[in-house]
């Protein structure tokens, strides 16, 4: 799958915004879950997408702009462990979709299922839309 940068982000490639020495220490974990995702994001046999970071968080879209995003990763704490959650953009009454895994591959496997059931086209604000 070719990911590529919104127009607004194109200075820097996804590997090198998440690149793991540029970021805390503490933080380090984040960013390398998120390069072994987009890494192996790449390998798939999927239609070209948009990308765009917000934050630590890396959205996916169909669209060359940031304002419609239809799934959106996140690393978050779960236990003590790191997790990917995988949130898709829905129409009401679930307004979104969300799954949680601590393997890439599995993260691959939401993404790309996600992109398939996504609802596009709705405006959606990243952190109202998110939580």
């Amino acid at each position: 799958m070719e990911l590529k940068r919104i127009s607004g982000q194109q200075k820097r490639t996804l590997l090198e915004f998440y690149n793991p020495k540029k970021w805390p220490s503490q933080w380090r974990k984040m960013p390398e879950m998120m390069c072994e995702l987009i890494k192996s994001l790449k390998l798939i046999d999927h239609k070209p997408v948009w990308a765009f970071t917000s934050h630590a968080e890396l959205l996916f879209t169909n669209k060359d702009d940031y304002q419609y995003w239809q799934v959106l990763v996140k690393i978050i704490e779960i236990d003590d462990k790191q997790h990917y959650k995988i949130t898709v953009a829905q129409d009401n009454p679930w307004h979104h979709l969300t799954g949680f895994t601590d393997n890439h591959n599995e993260a691959v496997e939401l993404v790309i299922s996600g992109l398939s059931v996504s609802v596009t086209g709705k405006n959606r604000n990243i952190f109202l839309d998110s939580n």
